[in-house]
Formats: C-alpha cells, structure tokens, sequence
C-alpha cells in the first residue's frame, strides 16, 4: 500500500522480490542497487529477521517518476536465506505494491518453484491481493546456465496467468533491471489512476510505533512509516520520545530533525523492534526503538 509523505511530497512505494531460497533474490537486489546511481539510490541495509537475512533499500527512478506532482520512492525488499520463515514474507509483503517473482530455471527446482509460487498467491491472498491484482513480474533467473530450462518450459508450469516474464542472469546482470523498471512503470500507472487523494497518508501509521504527543508538547517531524507495525502490537506504554520535548530547537543555521522508519518492525518474543533514521541535512543516525508487549485488563 503506497503512502504519501505531505511534508516532504513523496509517496512511497513498496516492492517485493519473492521465490524460492537461492533462487538469486538477493544477487538481484543487489546487481539493482549497485547499477542505480548514488543520487538516485539510499544505503543498502540489511537486517536478521527470523533468522533469516531481511535486504532493502529506497530509490527514486531517474525521469518521470512523479504522480501529481509528488516524487515517488520505491523500497525495495527481499528475505535472503535457504529456508525462510513464513511470518517472515508474511511481514515483508504487508503493504507491497509490486512483486518481482524470482524462479530458479534449473529443471529440478521446478518443484520448489511451484510450491514459492503457491505460498505467494496464499500470502497474498491473506491481504487481499493476488498474482492480476497487483502489479508482479516473473523473472526466470540462471538462464545463462547450461542446463537451464527452456523459457516456453517455465512459461507453461509457472505462468498461467501469462503475467510480464523476463530471461535474467542475477550474476550478469542480464535482464534484471528492465524486469524491474517495467514493474515499476506498471506500478505508477495504478498510481497515477488513482491520484494521491487515494493514497493513504503515512500520518496516521505514526502512532503504531509512538504514542500521541501532549497537547503542550511541541509538534513532532513527520514519520514516513512504510511499511506499518502489526495492527495487533499495541506497547503497553508509550517510548521514549527520540528527542526530548526540552531539547532546544534547532537555530536558524541548523537542519531540522526528521525521524524515518528504517525498515520493517522485527517481533522477538514480546519485543518489537522498529529500526529508525533520523536525519539532519547531511547527517543520519540509526536507532532501534524497543517497545515491550503485555496484556493488560481494563
């Protein structure tokens, strides 16, 4: 689910590359990160989740990347690892505005294909959404390999649907990025449909990670949430603020503060952490606010 930032005019978009473990998500994300040019690109994080590796970064596509006069940044997403939780891809694809389905062309993962793509239709399923209903693109990757299977083979078995499929090499590079840029083109076509009154605005997602300021306090930074906590977290008491309501307020000379969610909430237990950047013109700092859960009668 794409969210606005009025302050800063962005909106906000999230892409998911899915597939089966190995399949060459990660080498992708990374060949897009490292082709894009740092102007247009933010730091590649990483981050554990469920023992697995979560990869993301943001980018701003060079040329008319705009809906209604407001920039659009896509978050790019990915969990690396043989083997990855389900609550895992689960918490990664809330609020996903595009999927790049990732599939292994070798003849013998054609079955862990099938069953990735089963599991992706199912989660997707779970927040309303499927395969024609969102924007997603195949990407039939270790096609360079001898034994690769053919494209009209992996067409039949895994795209039924006949959605936008391309020939990539993760490691080359071959095709990865022109599979991406036309999910992202598709995405800002639906965006630009539905115009940015329709967008939902990142405001009202701040106070599932900060409680309510005082009617006295002065007014917080804007926080660009994307994607939102769990509906269900709720801290039984409210955080720390990450500046103090007494901190002076910036002089004349000085950048104001902006506070960013870094990337998506972890749940360990009854903790929740919530990776956060603020930022002062140049500067940035990452911090990772804690909030504890318990039951609580009323």
């Amino acid at each position: 689910m794409a969210l606005v930032n009025q302050a800063k005019r962005e909106i906000n978009a999230k892409i998911v590359f899915f597939g089966p473990g190995q399949a060459g998500k990660g080498t992708s994300l990374r060949h897009v990160f490292n082709k894009l040019k740092p102007e247009f690109r933010g730091a590649l994080k990483v981050m554990s989740v469920q023992g697995a590796r979560m990869l993301f970064f943001d980018f701003t596509p060079p040329g008319d990347g705009n809906v209604d006069g407001f920039r659009v940044r896509f978050h790019l997403y990915t969990v690396s690892g043989p083997l990855v939780d389900p609550a895992a891809w689960k918490m990664v694809l809330k609020g996903a505005d595009g999927v790049v389905f990732v599939a292994d062309s070798a003849p013998q993962r054609l079955a862990d294909n099938q069953a990735a793509l089963g599991q992706l239709v199912e989660y997707l399923k779970g927040y309303g959404q499927s395969l024609t209903s969102i924007p997603t693109v195949l990407q039939y990757n270790k096609s360079d390999l001898a034994d690769a299977s053919a494209v009209a083979e992996l067409e039949q078995q895994l795209n039924p649907s006949r959605l936008v499929s391309f020939k990539t090499s993760s490691q080359t590079g071959e095709g990865v990025l022109q599979g991406l840029m036309a999910l992202v083109k598709s995405v800002l076509t639906g965006l630009r449909a539905k115009g940015t009154d329709a967008i939902a605005s990142g405001e009202a997602l701040q106070h599932m990670v900060e409680s309510p300021a005082p009617a006295a306090a002065p007014a917080r930074p804007a926080v660009e949430a994307h994607p939102a906590a769990p509906a269900s977290a709720r801290p039984t008491a409210a955080p720390a603020p990450v500046q103090s309501p007494a901190a002076p307020a910036p002089s004349a000379e000085e950048e104001p503060l902006s506070l960013e969610i870094a990337g998506d909430p972890v749940a360990a237990g009854d903790l929740i952490r919530v990776p956060l950047t603020i930022r002062s013109g140049d500067r940035e700092k990452t911090v990772v606010l804690t909030l504890s859960l318990g039951l609580s009668e009323e």
